[in-house]
Order: structure tokens, then sequence, then C-alpha cells
């Protein structure tokens, strides 16, 4: 896997958990009410377990989780770190 199929791979996770398949990568899916904090936890494990990048407490900001694309800064970050 590599960075690329990473990021679709979470695309595609929150797209579906969420049920919003129109969700942009700029809508922050806190704001629309669409995420709890219970669901900022399954996006961490998400992203620990199933795409294989460690987060560390620095990591776990809201900023880092509000958007699909905030999200994909944070493993190609994480990616070019690891």
């Amino acid at each position: 896997m590599d960075v690329g199929d990473a990021k679709t791979q979470l695309r595609e996770f929150v797209v579906r958990s969420l049920g919003k398949p129109k969700l942009t990568d700029r809508d922050d899916i806190f704001e629309i009410g669409e995420a709890t904090s219970l669901y900022s936890m399954e996006l961490v494990l998400f992203i620990e377990e199933k795409l294989g990048i460690p987060l560390d407490d620095d990591d776990l900001e809201r900023d880092n989780f509000a958007t699909i694309g905030a999200m994909a800064g944070l493993i190609e970050r994480k990616w070019d770190t690891g």
C-alpha cells in the first residue's frame, strides 16, 4: 500500500461509515453534525490498525480529524516520517 491507497481507503471508510456519498474533502464532519467524539476514536483505530499508521498523542487534535482532507494530510505527514 502506498500513501495514495491509504488516503483512498480513508475516504471510502469515512463516506461509507457516515452514509454521506457527497461528502467533500473540505466538509467539516463535526460542524455538519455527522461525527461524534466516539467516531473520532473509530477514525484513530482505522488509521492505526487498518492503514498501519501509528499516531502520537500530538496527532490527536480535532483539526487533524475534522475533514477528509485534514486526515489525508495527517496520513501523508505520518507516512513521510514513518
